[in-house]
Order: C-alpha cells, then structure tokens, then sequence
C-alpha cells in the first residue's frame, strides 16, 4: 500500500526520460491498485486503508499511450482497466473517463495507418472500451461519442489480429444496442468493414461480424440491407455450420424486429428460408421455427386484412407428403412477396456457378411449397426455367427441381399446367420438356387425370411423337419409360381404354434400347401393365390383346419401312418378345413380310425380317398346341425367301443370301414345317439352292448343302423331281469336292448320299450309263485325296452309287479297275471293288 507521498512520486516518475524509471512508477501504481481491488474481492473492510488516486491520474497515465516501450503501454492499459473496474461505479466518473480516453483511443487506433505496433496492446484497448460501454448505462451520453466510436472501429473490425477483429464486432453489438435513438445517424460508415470481416478465415470471426451487421442494421439505417444481402447469401456457402447459422439467427430477428422489415421482406425471406435445405438439422429446426414466429407476427399485424382466412382456412384436397403446412402469415408473405423473388432466382438457376444454381433449384423447392397455388401467376416462366434446369449437369439440381415440380403438380390443376407446356411441345422436342411431365404427374389423382380425357389424350400424343419414341438417347428413353411406369402405378386398371397407346410406347422403347438394364426395365414395365390393368393378365395375353391393332398400325407403314423405321423396330420386337403367342396372329405377321420382303426393298429390312422367319417357326415349335402353318408355309418360301435368294453383285446382296439360305435351311429343321405343303415349290427351291452352291460365302455353300441333303432326303419333297432333272445336277454337286473347305467337301459327301437314294424304282442304267462313268471318275478322283477323312467319306459315297443304283456296281469296278494304277492306295480301290462285290 503507498502512501500518499509515494503515489504522488510514482506519478511524478512517469515523465522521467528512462523508460526504467517510467515503467517501475508503473509497476507500483499498478501494484497497489491490484491490492486494493483484491482486498475488496476479499470482502475486506480494510478499503479506506488505500488512497483514492489524485484526479490527474488518468492524464499522466494517457500520455504513456504513446511511450515507445511496449511494456510501458501495457502497464497503462492495465492501470486503466483496474481503475475502471474499482473506480468507475457511476455515470459520471464513467462519463469523465470516455472523455479523457477516446480521443486518446483514436489517435492509437482509429487512423488509416496502425500507429499502434502490438496487437496485444490493441486487444487490450479495445476491451477497456467494450467495458466501459457495457457499463456505462446513460445511450445518450454515450451516443455524444459516437463518431469517435465509429472511428475507431472502422479501422479495428478489419484489424490484421483475429482476436482484435471478433472483439470489435462484440464491441459493435453493444454500442448499437446502447446507442440505438442515435446509432442509425452513422451506422453505415461499418457496414463495409464488417462485410469484408465476415469473409475472414476464422470461423469464430466471421460468426461474430455477423452478429454484429443484424445489429448494426437493426438499430441503425435499415436502408443498409441492400448493401448486405449478397455477402450474407455467400455465407450459405460457408463450411462451418455455426456461420450459417448465424446468418439465419440474423434473418430472423430482422424479420422480427426490424423496423423497416416490411419493405425489406423481398430480401429477408430467400435468405431465411435457405436455411430449410441445410444439411444440419440445428439449422433447418431454428429456420422453420423462426420463419414460423415471423409468420404469426406477420398474421397478427395484419389480422384485419387476413381475418378471412384465418377464420375460413382453406385446406388443400391433396398436400405433399412429409410436409407441414405453413401458417397463414408465413403463405401469406411468399404470396406477396413472390414476384419480387423469382426473377433473381430463375436468374441463378441459369448461372455459369454450380454452388449458386444449387441454391437457387433448393430455394425455388421451398418457395413453391410455401407459395402453394398463388405460384399459378408465375408458372409459364418457372416452367421454362425448370425445363432448363433438368438438363443441368448437376444431379442436386436436378431433384431439386424434380421437387419443385411434384409441388407443383399438387398445388396447380393439371388444365393449367398442361396448357402451357403443350404450346412448347408442339414448337420443339428436347429433353428438358419431356422431364417435366413425370414430377408434375406425381402430384395429381389418377381421379384427375382419367377426368382430364382431352389432356390424357394429348398427353399420350406427346410422348408418342416420333421425335422421343425414335430416339436413341439414354436419358430420352428413361424419361418415356419413366412416365409410362408412373401412369401405369397411378392409375392401373382405370388405364385400360388407354393401355395399348402406353404399351406401343414401351414397345417402341424396347424395339431400339441398347441399354441392357433399359430393356430389361422395360421388360417389366409391359409385365406391370399387364397385371395391374387387366387385373392379373399375363404378358401373352396382353400381346394376343393387342396383336390385332398394333398389326393394323404396321400395315399402314409397311411400305415405307427402312432400316431406320421405328415400326420395323417394333414389329421384329413384338414377334421376339410375344413368343409362343405369335401363332394366333400368324396371318398379319405373313402379310406384313410379304410387303416389306420384296426384292425391291431396303436390304437390311429384309434381312432382318429373314431371321424374324426363323425365329417364328422356332416360336411355334415350342408350343404344345397344333398349329394350322401350312396355308402360310408355301407365301415364307416362294415370296419371302426365294426372291431373296437371286444372285445380285455386292456384299450386301451376299449377305441377304447367307441369311436366306439359313431361314430356308432353319425352316426346313421346324417341327412345324410340311414338305408336303410346299411340293409345288420344290423344283424352284432345287433351282435357287443349286445356284448358291458357287457362293463366294463359305457358311452359304455350307447351308446350301445342307438343305439339298434335307430335299433328297424327304420323299414328298423328291416326289416331284423326277429322274432326269436329278441327273442333270450331279455336275453342281460334285464341283463341291473342288471346294477350297474340306468341312464343305465332306458335307457335299453327305449331301451326294442323300441325292443317290432319291432316284426313282424306275432307274435305267443303259439310259444314264454316261452320267455313272462320269460321276465314278470324278469321285475316284478324289477317293486318291491326301486327307484321309476326305478319302473315307468319299469312299462311303461311292459305295452308296454302286450299290443303291440298279445295276451301276459293273460301271463303278470298270472305273476303279481303269485308275487302280494311278492311285497312291492301291489297296484301298482293291477294297472298295470287294466291298461292291459283296454288296451284289
């Protein structure tokens, strides 16, 4: 404890010209201070002990403010602050102190330049400032220094030390509060400094500059939240939670207690309902529950003018699920307030910046469900934006706006939307359009659609047009088949009188998908279909159902078909996918290969409708039922298959023959197929096959020995060659043994078996003698091959000449006699002469 004289020295001492001096004086003052505060935190009667310091005191202390020992400032400070905190009990000691401290304050840190070196010493300063303005109690004595105030933190709130900065901010919280009759005269000059805070790294920062700017504006100039809406929207984008929620506990206060709130709603209320779509749950369940309280302060100041609807609600028939109705006010202010907002917001959706459309397709969900009908005024144009936005890159934009149309759907009337989307619809065909349809289906009764029959009608129209149904993008093609599912699940058995137009269009979609999990979805789309409209139909029944007018359909078009034609898609789909169903409706399916199979036509059309051929009679087979083929079996062969047969120079025309020969060749192999029906087509079968055993295409001579072989060894089929035309082909199959195939040479082998054993009882040798030494000659040629399985398949077939023809067993010893001595195998031809011999 100092005594009197000692305070008055120590006081004295600090304007020594040694720093030492300067900072022991200060030591001691401070010391002694500190003691007495300690023993009145003691609870000590011992107060009076200790001098009062002189009134000077504060004066000598303010010119160590600017002592260039740091130490020495520190000191000061800390003699400050005690002495406030001891000695600053009423208003006008507190008044006297702010008159000696803030210009000195000023002239330290309210200057552009940062005079005062240590952030500590500045820390410290602005808490004896912080202290004192919450202790001083009188705002309008306090407010006489609000320009030097704002002077200082102007330049702190953007101090270069954190701790600095977040003091700052807490300081200019305060001073608004405390200063609010006048606070509003000057509260702009912080709006910028805070603004560049709120973007500092420090979360804590950034937090507390927030706070400060709902307070600034709340008692200061309400026209500053022009200037604020934009920085605090790109704080939405901060990772730190506590920032964002910041942001929304300043929201709501303005909306709350802002004065000027009502002319500054258009802005308050995108950014308080962005916080409905955080990721924390904290922020959404502060945001619904202060959007709620702006709304029944909202209904209360204005119950006059909506006493009809909160004494009348009028509750929606239908609302989206897991979602609470808002109040009237809370409506009521998206109502008015709505055509301002959407503009800007349809705006973002469209910008360059993902983070920005992101918020806007979430706020755009949110306005629309709180906007509920009144949105109907503003439709035409959120369509179009929309339409946009579900072509967006982005997935998150993407449902969000997919939400934004379910909502939507529930709140407008289908006549309404509908409208508006079918004038952009007969303009163009994209994307973008047709993703609308699926969200805004969602949200309307099966009951309204199927009352809607003009709508459903154009509706089905639309996603129909050629320009969807024939496209091959993926995501077109999932759109088509997403709307298909959706009615099909929305209405199921009130569908029927339109199911076969939902059918086409998922068959459309199966007959050019490429997408292996696309076909298989819509595989069980149509199998969907069939069981909920036609109350547990099987997917072959709902074919046979609507076999007979899809047939219709194609035959319209049959005679335009190329390879790109969407009904020839759909034709061959139908045929594979209706399998066994394919014979009830055998006649169209022959009606329509007979147009589209003619020689003229495109080639790929008709090679594919080849293998539909093969692929029918396949169908058939597999079915228990007796199937009545035959009247249809002469129409495949003579009209469809042998014209396509006929040689014609290029590889496309080869192409066509290879797949015609294998149809002809597969038919042949059907369990349903006659020959006996087709007699009257056998010789021009003969004829055609003949001439494509000279094919360039191996697997076409291949099959075209096959099916001379399937002929010679059927006897209704041979009953109508008789033996001189047999005769006269024996030069085209034996050139085969010539092939540059052995696989050929030895089924031309088997084929020559089959065409020894289709001559007639009545066979003469004197007459066709020439004919057997011919034959003999050319197989013996060929019995010296160096393959030896060629040498023992050709041996075989001699055997059969010489033994299956009357009296041909002299002719074939006499030659094999003549070559014996130019053969490599003697013993073989001594065989095959003793094997004949036997065989007599």
């Amino acid at each position: 404890m100092l005594t009197e004289s000692e305070m008055n020295r120590n006081i004295v001492l600090l304007a020594d010209p040694n720093k030492v001096t300067r900072q022991k004086a200060l030591q001691n003052l401070c010391n002694d201070l500190k003691s007495s505060l300690s023993n009145n935190n003691n609870n000590n009667n011992d107060d009076d002990d200790y001098l009062h310091p002189p009134s000077n005191i504060i004066e000598s202390m303010l010119k160590i403010f600017f002592d260039p020992a740091e130490k020495n400032r520190d000191l000061t400070l800390a003699y400050i602050s005690m002495y406030i905190t001891k000695y600053c009990i009423d208003d006008n000691n507190i008044d006297k102190i702010l008159s000696l401290l803030i210009p000195t304050f000023v002239q330290r840190l309210g200057t552009n330049d940062i005079i005062e070196p240590s952030e500590e010493i500045r820390l410290k300063s602005i808490s004896i400032l912080y202290e004192l303005c919450q202790i001083y109690s009188n705002g309008n004595k306090l407010s006489l220094y609000l320009n030097e105030w704002i002077t200082i933190l102007k330049r702190t709130i953007i101090d270069p030390y954190p701790e600095v900065r977040k003091l700052s901010c807490e300081l200019t919280s305060k001073l608004s509060c405390k200063c609010h009759e006048k606070f509003h005269l000057m509260s702009e000059n912080l709006i910028k400094p805070i603004i560049e805070t709120m973007k500092h790294q420090h979360a804590k920062v950034r937090v507390e500059a927030i706070n400060a700017l709902g307070n600034v504006i709340r008692y200061g100039n309400n026209k500053s939240i022009e200037d604020c809406v934009t920085p605090l929207a790109q704080r939405f984008f901060d990772h730190t939670s506590t920032v964002r929620l910041a942001v929304i506990n300043v929201v709501g206060m303005w909306m709350l207690e802002l004065r000027d709130r009502y002319s500054y709603f258009h802005m308050m209320l995108p950014l308080l309902l962005t916080g409905y779509t955080d990721e924390i749950e904290e922020i959404r369940e502060t945001t619904d529950s202060l959007w709620w309280d702006a709304g029944l302060k909202y209904e209360k100041e204005n119950e006059e003018d909506l006493k009809d609807q909160i004494n009348f609600p009028n509750t929606p028939k239908k609302y989206p699920p897991n979602l609470t109705r808002p109040n009237v006010g809370c409506r009521e202010l998206v109502k008015r307030n709505l055509i301002r907002i959407l503009p800007a917001l349809r705006n973002d959706l469209t910008d360059w910046v993902v983070s920005g459309r992101i918020k806007a397709s979430q706020l755009l969900t949110i306005l629309t469900w709180q906007a509920e009908e009144t949105i109907t005024q503003h439709l035409e144009d959120t369509l179009q934006v929309c339409s946009k936005g579900l072509v967006d890159d982005e997935l998150i934009v993407r449902e969000q706006i997919n939400k934004t149309l379910i909502y939507i759907g529930y709140f407008v009337s289908i006549n309404i939307w509908f409208n508006l989307i079918r004038l952009h619809f007969e303009q163009t065909s994209n994307l973008g359009l047709l993703r609308l349809i699926a969200p805004l289906l969602t949200g309307i009764t099966c009951d309204e659609l199927i009352q809607s029959e003009k709508i459903f009608d154009q509706l089905l129209t639309i996603i129909l047009k050629s320009e969807y149904t024939d496209n091959f993008q993926l995501p077109i093609q999932n759109e088509l088949l997403r709307i298909c599912r959706l009615l099909i699940e929305k209405c199921q058995q009130q569908l029927e009188p339109y199911a076969y137009r939902i059918f086409k269009c998922i068959l459309s979609l199966l007959s050019i998908a490429e997408n292996d999990e696309l076909k298989q979805q819509c595989k069980q789309t149509l199998n969907d279909l069939a069981l909920n409209t036609f109350e547990n139909s099987s997917l072959n029944e709902m074919y046979e159902k609507f076999a007979s007018q899809l047939f219709d359909d194609l035959k319209q078009t049959s005679n335009d078909w190329l390879r790109s034609t969407r009904d020839r898609f759909i034709f061959e789909t139908f045929i594979m996918q209706a399998g066994s169903s394919n014979r009830f409706f055998l006649k169209d399916i022959i009606e329509i290969l007979r147009i589209v199979m003619k020689p003229d036509r495109d080639p790929e059309v008709r090679n594919q409708c080849l293998l539909i051929i093969a692929n029918l009679l396949q169908f058939i087979d597999d079915t228990d039922t007796t199937v009545i083929i035959s009247p249809y079996l002469t129409i495949l062969i003579d009209e469809c298959i042998l014209p396509n047969m006929q040689w014609k120079a290029g590889r496309i025309a080869a192409a066509i023959r290879a797949t015609a020969i294998a149809t002809l060749w597969s038919l042949f192999q059907a369990k349903s197929f006659s020959f006996e029906q087709c007699t009257s087509s056998m010789k021009e079968i003969l004829l055609a096959v003949l001439g494509m055993l000279d094919d360039d295409d191996r697997l076409t001579r291949m099959n075209s020995c096959y099916v001379l072989q399937a002929l010679f060894s059927n006897d209704d089929a041979i009953r109508t060659i008789d033996n001189d035309q047999l005769h006269k082909i024996y030069p085209d199959l034996l050139k085969r043994l010539d092939d540059i195939s052995d696989d050929i040479r030895l089924i031309i082998c088997s084929t020559l078996n089959a065409y020894v054993q289709a001559f007639h009882g009545n066979f003469s040798i004197e007459l066709y003698r020439s004919h057997l030494e011919d034959i003999a000659k050319i197989l013996l040629i060929h019995l010296d091959d160096q393959n030896s399985q060629i040498q023992n398949t050709v041996f075989d077939t001699i055997i059969q000449f010489a033994t299956q023809l009357e009296n041909a067993s002299e002719t074939f010893i006499n030659e094999i006699r003549n070559v014996k001595h130019k053969h490599r195998n003697q013993i073989l031809c001594d065989t095959l002469i003793e094997r004949i011999q036997q065989s007599k």
